[in-house]
């Protein structure tokens, strides 16, 4: 494969080759501007700034604490720190297969460092990997436990609900659930008939006028996923775990709200922004990288600074905190 193909291929994933040198900030590690600025020009006054941190896989191998410590510190000590931190979900290594005692362990963790060094809100969405006992075969549960499924999650993150919307600095934030039970591959992604008639309810009681914020775990739309999906071409149904099934829906449920301005995500371990029909869809990496054993398919360990305008316009950078991996 020729070295004129390999970097058309990265700069289009929109990873850390694309973006030049990137800027060194406080503490280690660079912040990299994306080489497409996808929403209009930010102009006018910022209304907030917050870091979207994704797939951070806390486990008490391979250093994970340490490095969850690292980029919590990393947020926090930027010249021009967040007001908010929403987490886009797999916050620990996996439950899904997890016995009772490997879970809550993983829980304990990640409520250890979150109480010793952040001290910024925090808004959280579910990931797959944060759902306990759905590979009943290696959990060992029945389906019977009073916390399986999604409330081992809702618990430890202190929700109410696996999905919801808020309003913050003039913009309105979903918090998508796309983690559901697939019979063939665990989970599948995707939102059921119950709360995608939430979500069109919820966006037909917004001011058209109030900017929109969508977060998921898995990404609606997503060209990053081909990284995914070369490793597993002999399995094509692969392809539903990786990206949402029902994009074409909530596609054109957005067509009808052009106050639908960003889509977050996380799930792919890669940084990819695109640009569909009006809306900005990003992929925020991974904090883990390649579940901490280094980066992953260029994407280093890192976070996304997000800057949302009063105006509707954002703009994005993608940090990468300087993770060194350990044995």
């Amino acid at each position: 494969m020729d070295n004129t193909f390999m970097t058309t291929r990265r700069s289009f994933l929109g990873t850390s080759l694309a973006v030049g040198t990137g800027l060194l900030i406080p503490g280690g590690g660079f912040m990299r501007p994306l080489p497409l600025e996808a929403s209009p020009l930010p102009t006018g006054q910022r209304a907030l700034r917050l870091a979207h941190i994704t797939d951070i896989h806390v486990q008490p191998e391979r250093g994970a604490v340490a490095g969850m410590t690292s980029a919590l510190r990393h947020v926090q000590q930027l010249d021009d720190p967040p007001q908010l931190i929403i987490n886009g979900g797999d916050a620990v290594m996996d439950t899904l297969a997890a016995d009772v005692a490997r879970a809550e362990l993983q829980w304990k963790l990640w409520h250890d460092v979150l109480r010793d060094e952040c001290s910024l809100p925090l808004e959280h969405c579910i990931g797959n990997h944060d759902v306990w006992g759905w590979d009943k075969q290696h959990s060992g549960t029945t389906g019977k436990e009073a916390a399986w499924g999604k409330q081992r999650a809702l618990d430890a993150l202190g929700l109410s609900a696996s999905y919801r919307s808020f309003d913050q600095a003039g913009w309105h934030f979903v918090v998508l659930d796309s983690i559901f039970p697939d019979a063939e591959d665990t989970y599948i992604g995707r939102l059921d008939d119950e709360q995608f008639a939430w979500l069109a309810d919820d966006l037909a009681a917004c001011d058209p006028k109030t900017p929109v914020v969508i977060i998921s775990h898995i990404p609606i739309l997503s060209v990053a996923y081909i990284e995914f999906f070369k490793e597993s071409a002999a399995k094509p149904s692969r392809l539903r775990i990786i990206k949402h099934t029902d994009a074409k829906r909530m596609v054109d449920l957005f067509k009808r709200h052009p106050n639908v301005k960003l889509c977050i995500s996380g799930h792919l371990h890669l940084l990819e922004r695109l640009e569909y029909s009006g809306v900005t869809y990003i992929c925020s990496g991974a904090v883990c990288g390649n579940w901490w054993k280094g980066d992953h398919a260029t994407t280093d360990e890192g976070y996304s600074i997000i800057d949302l305008y009063e105006n509707g316009s954002f703009a994005q950078q993608y940090v990468s905190y300087g993770w060194k991996p350990r044995s």
